[in-house]
């Protein structure tokens, strides 16, 4: 029994061997997405969001409903948004706006006027102060090309 067993410990080392001496493996340029080495620091091509200002920018589709809208506008001068300072707040808090078609500012949902964190679905009078940070959730659009294929064509 005891022979049996120093046997099959051999037969399972030398298996072992074998495997870990296989080098067929992953190499580093076939572990992501990216067709270089993942030890190269990558340098994409710089962006630059659109010139549009607000106000003066088409209203951009969403991909299916739910979604926040994208900014279609350049949003730099209003950067950093903060609960003091939202230059957002200028154009879209318009809530007397919300469900009407064809208005020249685009109004924040009703959403924005209700407390996530209660068990209220009563609209306040003004924006609720963890909606503040509107680039948290809309994205301002840019001319990069994407990274991977995508072949996703949302609702229609």
């Amino acid at each position: 029994m005891n022979r049996k067993a120093i046997i099959i410990g051999i037969i399972l080392l030398a298996a072992n061997g074998s495997i870990m001496a296989d080098k067929s493996g992953i190499d580093e340029l076939n572990m992501g997405l990216s067709k270089t080495s993942v030890f190269d620091t990558p340098s994409p091509e710089a962006f630059s969001y659109p010139k549009t200002r607000a106000g003066k920018s088409a209203i951009l589709p969403r991909a299916y409903d739910g979604i926040p809208p994208q900014i279609p506008h350049k949003v730099d001068s209003y950067l950093p948004i903060s609960p003091e300072d939202n230059q957002c707040l200028e154009c879209h808090d318009k809530p007397e706006l919300i469900g009407k078609q064809d208005t020249k500012k685009s109004p924040m949902s009703k959403a924005h006027y209700i407390d996530p964190r209660g068990n209220s679905q009563e609209m306040a009078d003004e924006v609720v102060g963890a909606r503040f940070n509107c680039t948290q959730c809309h994205v301002p659009q840019s001319g990069a090309p994407a990274l991977v294929e995508n072949t996703f064509q949302g609702d229609k």
